[in-house]
């Protein structure tokens, strides 16, 4: 039965692949829960852009719903969203990154692992 034994250097690219990859998750289920709320603002910025700049809507804060102008709300939504995107764009360039990290770390250690010897277990 033959088996390869990780060097102590090797097993620690495997844990930092691991680290990488649980990043890289994380990094993704963020970005979709940003794509979900500026998909959700877009789709009411649309609505109320049908509405008069003073027409009088509800918006909840909280538990709590306050009345409140179109167009203020319209607004707040903007402003959101522009952070939002702001977020968008930091959370893609970390995945981009880290991304590159973990192909760059796999490739080395599979490299590594190509060229050392396996040991024979009788």
């Amino acid at each position: 039965m033959a088996y390869r034994e990780l060097s102590p250097a090797q097993q620690e690219k495997v844990l930092r692949l691991q680290q990488l990859e649980q990043t890289i998750q994380n990094i993704r289920i963020q970005l979709g829960e940003i794509n979900r709320a500026l998909s959700e603002i877009q789709m009411t910025k649309k609505e109320l852009q049908k509405l008069e700049p003073e027409k009088e809507v509800w918006q909840t804060i909280g538990s709590v719903m306050f009345p409140k102008k179109a167009g203020e709300v319209l607004k707040e939504l903007t402003e959101r969203a522009e952070l939002l995107e702001l977020k968008q764009k930091s959370f893609s360039s970390q995945e981009s990154q880290n991304v590159k990290r973990f192909e760059e770390l796999q490739t080395r250690l599979t490299q590594e692992l190509g060229d050392s010897p396996s040991l024979d277990s009788n």
